[in-house]
């Protein structure tokens, strides 16, 4: 079946949904980290505790999760658009001048919103894409609480809380 539009066009209309924005890292065989920004992200379950992700078929940190089994989801703050778009970027050191300390899933990036050592379940092909599935085996927030980084049509900014009355009980 054709789609009545093309990819742009879909780009544009899901850009009208906010997303939080992560930055997903691992450890390679050798030890080095890996790591790729990612908007493709959703709590699945609470009990287990599960994630989702998706990830592009064509991207090269797909190969390192797959190897690896586990990774860190770094959920971005405010003032972290700068360090998402390192992770966005391909053929580069995307760690180089990156602050971060070793954990056993994957380097958890200093000054995150939060962090969630994940180990993977299972995977769908979806398209270009590849869902992953993953329990949560460890997290930790921020205690500084900073406001999350989000992402909508096609820039960063962060979340206000609307100033509406609360919804009626």
């Amino acid at each position: 079946m054709v789609a009545p539009f093309d990819a742009t066009e879909f780009r544009r209309t899901l850009g009208c949904l906010p997303t939080g924005v992560t930055v997903i890292t691992t450890n390679m065989p050798g030890g080095e980290p890996a790591g790729m920004a990612c908007n493709s992200f959703m709590s699945v379950s609470l009990d287990p505790p599960l994630i989702m992700l998706c990830v592009g078929h064509a991207s090269s940190t797909l190969i390192e999760l797959r190897q690896s089994g586990a990774f860190c989801v770094n959920i971005l703050g405010s003032d972290q658009g700068r360090l998402c778009r390192q992770f966005s970027v391909k053929d580069i050191d995307r760690f180089a001048g990156v602050s971060w300390t070793e954990s056993a899933a994957g380097p958890e990036l200093c000054d995150a919103l939060a962090w969630m050592s994940c180990s993977i379940e299972t995977e769908q092909v979806a398209g270009d894409h590849v869902i992953i599935v993953a329990a949560v085996t460890a997290l930790r927030v921020n205690r500084d609480e900073p406001a999350p980084l989000v992402f909508h049509r096609g820039r960063f900014g962060s979340f206000r809380e609307a100033t509406a009355e609360p919804l009626a009980r």
